[in-house]
C-alpha cells in the first residue's frame, strides 16, 4: 500500500551549488562531493539538489521510522508502553539506556533517546518493536522510500564504508519518507503531532526553525533530515556530509550548517 503524501507538482528543478552558491563549500571547508543535499519548498513547489540519489549511509536514522511505524499500527498510545531489556541489549554510544535497565523505557522515551541522542540501544530496541529491519525496510517502501535499506543492528549501522550497499539511503528517499510523516497524512493528526515533539527543533539564521532528525557514523559522515518551517514557508530537506578517516565520527554540526547554507541559497535566490 502507498501511504506516500500528496507532494505539490514539482515543474522546476536546479543544483544546490547554483542555489547555494560557493557558501555551501566555504561553509563545510571541503569538497561539494562529500555533500548531498535534497530540498523541496513546499510553497513554491520548487526542488534543489546536489547529488540527491548518491547512496549514504542511513545511520540511526531508522529509529524515527520504526517509530511511524509504530504509530501508524497502534497510535499514540504505543508511546507509554514500556519496553523492558537487559544489559546484553545494551551496545555502543549508549548515552541514556544505559542508566534506565532496572526499569526499562517507553517506547516515547525510546524515541528521545534516538532522535535527540544518538542512543544506538534506543534504535535497536525500536527497529526490533517495530518489527525487526525487515519491516521497517518495507514500511520506506510504503512511504514511498525506494532506496532507504536497514540490514544490520546499530552500531554496525553506523560504520558507513563506502563501498558498502547495506544501511544506505539517498537524501530524496530520506526526506520523502519522513515528508510522508511529517507532512502527509500517513498518521493520524495527534500521532503526528507526537511523532514531530519527539524530534528536536532548533532556531537557525534567517528565522528558520529546523524540526529533524540527526545522526552521524564513523567516516566523518553524518545525516540530517527534517522540515524548516518560517511564516508561509516549509521546506523539507535532507542533507548528508562525509570527511575524515574510518576512525573519524562525523559532525553532527557541520551538516547543520550545509542546512544553514542550502536555506540562505535559497533565500537569495528563490
Amino acid at each position: 500500500m502507498d501511504v506516500s503524501p500528496g507532494a505539490p507538482h514539482v515543474s522546476r528543478r536546479s543544483v544546490v551549488l547554483a542555489a547555494a552558491g560557493t557558501g555551501l563549500v566555504a561553509t563545510l571547508g571541503g569538497q561539494p562531493d562529500e555533500v548531498t543535499i535534497w530540498a523541496l519548498d513546499l510553497l513554491t513547489g520548487r526542488v534543489t539538489g546536489h547529488r540527491p540519489d548518491l547512496l549514504r549511509p542511513v545511520l540511526t536514522l531508522p529509529a524515527g521510522t520504526a517509530l511511524a511505524k509504530l504509530l501508524r499500527a497502534h497510535g499514540p498510545a504505543v508511546l507509554d508502553e514500556r519496553v523492558r531489556y537487559s544489559t546484553d541489549d545494551l551496545v555502543g554510544s549508549t548515552p541514556v539506556c544505559a542508566w534506565h535497565v532496572q526499569t526499562g523505557m517507553t517506547v516515547a522515551g525510546l524515541g528521545d533517546a534516538a532522535l535527540r541522542r544518538g542512543d544506538a540501544t534506543a534504535t535497536n530496541l525500536l527497529v526490533v518493536r517495530a518489527g525487526g529491519a525487515a519491516a521497517v525496510t518495507g514500511f520506506c517502501r510504503a512511504l514511498g522510500d525506494r532506496r532507504t535499506r536497514v540490514d544490520r543492528r546499530a552500531p554496525d549501522s553506523c560504520s558507513a564504508q563506502p563501498w558498502d550497499p547495506r544501511d544506505t539511503t539517498t537524501t530524496r528517499a530520506l526526506a520523502l519518507g519522513y515528508g510522508a510523516v511529517l507532512l502527509g497524512d500517513v498518521l493520524e493528526p495527534a500521532a503526528r503531532l507526537r511523532f514531530a515533539a519527539l524530534l528536536p527543533s532548533d532556531r537557525l539564521r534567517g528565522g528558520w526553525t529546523l524540526t529533524h532528525a540527526v545522526a552521524s557514523g564513523r567516516y566523518g559522515t553524518a545525516a540530517l533530515v527534517g522540515v524548516a518551517r518560517r511564516e508561509r514557508r516549509q521546506v523539507l530537506v535532507a542533507a548528508t556530509s562525509r570527511a575524515g578517516q574510518p576512525a573519524q565520527d562525523g559532525s553532527q554540526a557541520a551538516v547543520s550548517r550545509v542546512v544553514e547554507a542550502l536555506l540562505r541559497g535559497l533565500d537569495q535566490t528563490w
